[in-house]
């Protein structure tokens, strides 16, 4: 089970595969990676009928072991080699190429915009693959215009399992990215960390929209709602990057843009997620701010967001990057 899903929202959607195949490659140092994705629902997570739990309402503890075991075939004859061979007829390969695979349900489901003028965007994975859409689109918009400054985009792997693999924000892959880049510009070791001096970090991870039903949730005095704007994201034990100085240049890049700009902070009894930002400060000191735009039902197979708030996210991320 990766990472910290609603487990109940899995139940009873149509599901399917999708991941990262291993094949044999010319060294056995260098498998044939290929991607993967079945595109038609093929299993589903049944739960348990309310005549045998009348209590499932007021309250339902699951076991992840057994409770989320997904269902594939009414009957199946051949059991053994299942998974390769669904994996032999997509990639359209020898089943004895398979060395490995690593694959991942996901809903079939497709995005939807809802509410009485559209104004609401329901998907999987907006947390945090939103973020990633609004900054590619944002860096494609001034990729061709001069600047004194390199842009970068970093997206990192493994956040929800923590960021200690080798890909992860943990891990020294930025840091050699970089210096590789200031290298290749002619630069010296120096040169790299006054440009870490001189450089500006937005973290962006999507924040917890005030909640119709739960207000009491949030901090009192900070309700960040859909539709508000993205979200500076405040954290008093440092759990998130964002200081008066970072803060005070995101709001200025929402003014360039004019678009408005919120507060999320953290309610002082409720312990809240952490973010990219501080782990990666860990391995390079970088100024910056954590953000988000606001969502509800955080890490639900079906999460909600403004249309509003992810334009408004790309023109901020646009004037960041025109800069």
């Amino acid at each position: 089970m990766y990472g910290g899903p609603i487990l109940y929202t899995w139940f009873d959607r149509p599901l399917s595969l999708a991941g990262r195949v291993a094949l044999r490659g010319s060294s056995p140092l260098r498998p044939d990676i290929r991607l993967m994705r079945v595109d038609r629902p093929m299993l589903t997570i049944p739960h348990l009928a309310i005549h045998f739990n009348r209590a499932v309402n007021e309250g339902n503890p699951l076991s992840k072991q057994k409770d989320m075991l997904p269902v594939i075939a009414l009957d199946c004859p051949k059991p053994k080699g299942l998974v390769r061979m669904l994996i032999s007829e997509t990639l359209d390969v020898d089943p004895d190429a398979i060395l490995d695979y690593d694959l991942s349900l996901y809903d079939t489901t497709p995005a939807a915009t809802i509410g009485l003028e559209n104004e609401m965007l329901s998907s999987g994975r907006l947390d945090d693959l939103s973020m990633v859409h609004a900054a590619l689109t944002a860096l494609l918009d001034k990729a061709d215009e001069p600047s004194d400054y390199t842009r970068v985009m970093a997206i990192f792997d493994n956040e929800e399992t923590g960021s200690g693999t080798k890909q992860g924000a943990g891990s020294p892959i930025l840091e050699h990215i970089l210096r590789r880049i200031v290298t290749a510009a002619g630069g010296t070791d120096d040169d790299y960390l006054r440009a870490v001096a001189d450089s500006f970090l937005i973290s962006a991870d999507d924040a917890h929209g005030l909640h119709p039903n739960y207000v009491e949730k949030q901090d009192p005095t900070n309700h960040p709602v859909l539709g508000g704007g993205p979200c500076i994201k405040v954290n008093a034990n440092c759990k998130y990057m964002t200081d008066a100085d970072s803060a005070a240049v995101f709001r200025s890049l929402c003014d360039i843009a004019d678009v408005p700009c919120q507060y999320f902070v953290n309610h002082s009894d409720v312990a809240g997620g952490s973010t990219l930002g501080n782990i990666l400060t860990s391995q390079i000191p970088l100024r910056g701010v954590d953000m988000g735009a606001p969502i509800w039902a955080m890490h639900s197979v079906r999460e909600t967001a403004s249309t509003f708030d992810h334009t408004a996210t790309i023109a901020a991320f646009s004037a960041f990057f025109a800069q």
